[in-house]
This record gives structure tokens, sequence and C-alpha cells, in this order.
């Protein structure tokens, strides 16, 4: 399962209870607004279970006010939804990796929360999280 919609895409992560995104570039409101709806579809098939979200932004441009707003609703949706881990793969990406920590400190979701460098690292320690 692969989707895509402007800049975003996600996918699953094989063998485990994760959603993956990412995106290439710029992105919009709308984009994002698809990116919630598909997340929340796609993780409805572990409702009540445990799951978590991999977001690759290390490929993805700062975001405008009006996105970011829009990213701070997702971190709630994704909370509701029972999203228990969500790792941001940013290799560096320090602005973009600076907007995703303002993102989770506002939506106070209390979502654990880390960033890594690298796909591998991020799935082994959703997988952790997830018990």
């Amino acid at each position: 399962m692969n989707k895509k919609f402007g800049a975003q895409t996600v996918e699953t992560i094989p063998g485990y209870r994760i959603v993956k995104s990412g995106a290439e570039g710029s992105t919009n409101v709308e984009e994002v607004e698809w990116l919630i709806a598909t997340i929340l579809s796609t993780a409805s098939m572990w409702k009540g279970l445990n799951w978590g979200y991999l977001v690759d932004i290390s490929h993805m441009s700062p975001v405008s006010n009006e996105v970011s707003e829009v990213l701070v609703t997702l971190h709630k949706k994704l909370a509701e939804a029972g999203c228990k881990a969500m790792a941001f793969v940013d290799r560096g990406s320090f602005i973009t990796a600076a907007q995703a920590q303002q993102h989770s400190k506002k939506s106070q979701t209390g979502i654990e929360e880390k960033h890594f460098r690298s796909e591998e690292e991020a799935t082994k320690w959703i997988e952790e999280k997830l018990g």
C-alpha cells in the first residue's frame, strides 16, 4: 500500500503496526488534510491496538504558518486515534525538525516522540514503544 497526493506519500511498514509518511519539497493545507485522513484510515485496521507513526521530513521544505496549524491538528488526531509513538527521520534537516518539535509542543498530546537519522532506527524505537 503506497498512496500519494501532491508532495505527500503514505504507506505502512510491512510486519509492523506503523504508518509511514513523507513529503518532498513544499506541502500545502489541502495535502496535509489528505495526509491526516489517509493516516487515520490506514491506522483504523489496528483499532484497539497500539500503533506508531514514522514521518520522513528530511526532504521536506519548511512549512507556512497556515500549514503548521494543520500539522498541530495532525498530532491531536493521531493521539485520538491511538497512536502511541511518533518518530521523525530528519537526517539533519534542522529547520524542518525544529518546526516538527514546535507542532508537537503546541499539540500537547503526550505521544512519545523522537528524532532519528535513519528509518531503521526510527522503526526499531517505535516497535520498542509499542511493546
